[in-house]
């Protein structure tokens, strides 16, 4: 406790001089600093980071009564997230420790199509349908493709990249649906340092409203506070995607794994060797037995299966993205990093 009063009050001193308050963007209220969560994890320890020091100066907005506001995200739940149970909805039976997936499973995976030169298109990473007009991704997805390469569209519905419709035994789905990117918005504070991204999300906006179906759903994203505060550290999660396999080839149907949540300490002793530094938004998931996720499935969700608040029956809970790991895919004891935006 005393460290803490310690590291508030030369924080609090340090913006008594600066008196240079910044106005709050939609979405979030000047909040007193202990109220506000993002703000308490950075000042509650010490050794701040460049980029931190800089996201606390920007979301400074008031001094009031010998104390610290902050811009923070309001406590009203987003009206245009979708909750449970109409997100995150599988009726399927659920094979955790298949590699394949069945067609109609994780309705909400997209594929983010590239635009190339000599008129070439690719799907080089994956997002989520969050409703039914944004796409969550990995911000790396952006910024560090070549400059050629131009994000057009998001597929959304597709199962098989081999055939369209796509049928598993004699069950078959819809034909897929392409929907224009018009829109990305970069996390402002993204940055890497080599392999190591940070704040590595983005969000696509398509051209138009999607329908939903049995083969377009959205998932659920952790609005709810309750949510929020849980720690997925030990528990089985699941990552989907179209990417590398362990023969190094892009697999044409839709693959998932089961990763086990992994403790900071864990993933920091890991990446140490690799000079990679690990932070609070960072959350580890891998597996003992050379299973993982791997490029090309960039951006792809990192998810729960469990009974929710407002979840009678089990929903899928989006906890996390695919951002960056181990550089050979499939390693024994390899870690994937996924970027814990919660």
């Amino acid at each position: 406790m005393n460290n803490l009063v310690v590291y508030v009050l030369v924080f609090a001193s340090s913006f008594v001089h600066a008196a240079r308050f910044n106005t709050c963007a939609t979405g979030e209220v000047c909040k007193p600093q202990n109220e506000c969560e993002a703000v308490m994890k950075i000042t509650s320890k010490g050794g701040w980071t460049p980029q931190e020091r800089a996201y606390l100066k920007s979301k400074h907005c008031n001094y009031v009564n010998r104390l610290n506001h902050f811009c923070c995200a309001s406590d009203t739940k987003p009206d245009h997230l979708p909750e449970a149970p109409k997100c995150g909805i599988y009726f399927g039976d659920r094979i955790v420790n298949g590699e394949d997936t069945n067609i109609d499973e994780f309705p909400w995976f997209a594929l983010i199509q590239y635009s190339k030169p000599g008129n070439r298109i690719g799907h080089n990473c994956g997002g989520s349908l969050i409703n039914d007009q944004y796409v969550l991704t990995a911000a790396h997805c952006k910024i560090l493709v070549p400059k050629t390469w131009k994000i057009t569209k998001v597929r959304l519905g597709e199962w098989d990249m081999r055939t369209n419709p796509d049928c598993q035994e004699d069950f078959c789905n819809d034909r897929y649906v392409e929907v224009p990117v018009v829109n990305i918005l970069v996390h402002p504070e993204y940055y890497f340092e080599g392999v190591a991204q940070y704040h590595d999300i983005a969000i696509l906006k398509l051209e138009r409203k999607v329908e939903f179906s049995n083969w377009i759903k959205p998932i659920c994203l952790p609005v709810d506070a309750r949510i929020r505060s849980m720690d997925f550290t030990s528990h089985s999660l699941e990552v989907v995607g179209f990417g590398l396999t362990e023969t190094g080839f892009t697999s044409p149907v839709k693959k998932k794994v089961e990763l086990d949540g992994r403790t900071q300490a864990e993933c920091q002793a890991q990446y140490n060797k690799a000079g990679v530094r690990i932070f609070e938004k960072h959350f580890c998931a891998g597996s003992d037995n050379g299973k993982d996720s791997c490029n090309g499935d960039s951006g792809s969700p990192l998810m729960k299966f469990g009974n929710f608040p407002h979840s009678k029956f089990g929903h899928y809970m989006q906890v996390g993205l695919v951002s960056f790991g181990a550089r050979r895919c499939g390693t024994p004891d390899s870690s994937g990093m996924e970027n814990l935006w919660l």
